[in-house]
């Protein structure tokens, strides 16, 4: 009877998923993918595409695949490339990484959208959480160098006032919100990317930006722009001298989202828990916050359940904050 109870034991724990087997044994087997394609939805250059590439070298080449790719399949937002994963088979072998709002922002601004976000992706990992800041240019006078500056300077040049980002992006409702509260129209100035908004507005070709910290903090370092206002509940450690949007009397302009990897629907609960793993102990450690910390951004590390759940609540949360708004976007 002792070596039959012994026997299922040991069989049980053969079948155990691989969240509950412990890193060391994990560390020794060998990784379940040979290769690895990390799509990113966006073009190279931006913040999405830094952290993504940190990931495939540091935190799942090795512990998750034998060799990673990352991928950019940019355009329409970024709906290109989740298509493109949703499409593909759930081996393990094709994850997302993408910024919150593909998932929890289109389906509610899109009347028709190629891909179901709860239904035809498992959430993985989270790997960061970043806030945004307002930026303005060179197209802006040097004088304006506060929030209340910029405002009284858009209601007086109401044909200069926009700002540049992706639209259906939380950057774009973010800008929105604050300029409805502001009691001015800031006009939307549409782009595939962050890169390619922060470019314009160092050229002078639009007069400010909303855009995740990590695009915007080099070019401010050198003086090329200034940042105004971030929309974080407190201030950000990478610019403790910037104000929130909340101190300056904004109290709902609180936009600090998810950034993490998914998988197409099905993939096997093992995969998920593996490369959660390989994710949340690099982003974790020492070397993942110090990394992530260079490019502006402050790590999360979440395992599944909870980043399930993160990801529920800014589906929902946005739901609200669109049919606010009311804005729908041209298909």
């Amino acid at each position: 009877m002792t070596d039959r109870r012994q026997f299922i034991h040991a069989l049980a724990a053969l079948a155990a998923p691989a969240a509950l087997v412990p890193r060391a044994v994990q560390a020794q087997s060998a990784p379940p993918v040979k290769q690895l394609t990390l799509v990113v939805p966006f073009p190279a250059g931006g913040a999405t595409d830094a952290v993504a590439r940190l990931l495939a070298e540091h935190a799942l080449r090795g512990a998750y695949a034998e060799n990673v790719v990352v991928e950019n399949r940019a355009g329409a937002g970024g709906r290109i490339g989740v298509e493109y994963v949703k499409q593909r088979p759930a081996d393990g072998a094709t994850l997302l990484y993408t910024p919150a709002f593909p998932i929890a922002i289109f389906p509610h601004i899109y009347r028709r959208l190629p891909y179901d976000a709860m239904a035809d992706f498992v959430p993985v990992a989270a790997s960061a959480k970043g806030m945004l800041g307002l930026a303005v240019g060179p197209a802006v006078p040097a004088t304006v160098t506060k929030l209340a500056d910029f405002v009284a300077w858009c209601k007086a040049n109401p044909s200069k006032s926009n700002f540049g980002t992706g639209s259906g992006s939380g950057q774009h409702f973010a800008g929105v919100t604050f300029a409805h509260a502001a009691g001015f129209d800031l006009r939307l100035v549409p782009y595939k990317g962050g890169a390619p908004a922060v470019v314009d507005l160092l050229g002078g070709h639009i007069s400010s930006t909303v855009s995740p910290l990590p695009e915007i903090m080099p070019h401010a370092a050198e003086g090329k722009l200034r940042i105004l206002a971030v929309t974080g509940r407190q201030r950000s450690r990478f610019l403790p001298q910037e104000p929130t949007m909340v101190e300056l009397g904004y109290p709902d302009i609180v936009f600090q989202d998810w950034s993490g990897v998914l998988a197409p629907a099905k993939t096997t609960p093992e995969l998920v828990a593996r490369a959660n793993a390989a994710i949340s102990t690099y982003v974790r450690s020492d070397k993942g916050v110090e990394a992530l910390a260079k490019v502006g951004t402050e790590a999360d590390a979440q395992n599944v359940p909870e980043f399930a759940a993160t990801v529920k609540a800014s589906w929902e949360r946005y739901r609200e904050i669109v049919k606010a708004t009311g804005f729908t976007a041209d298909d």
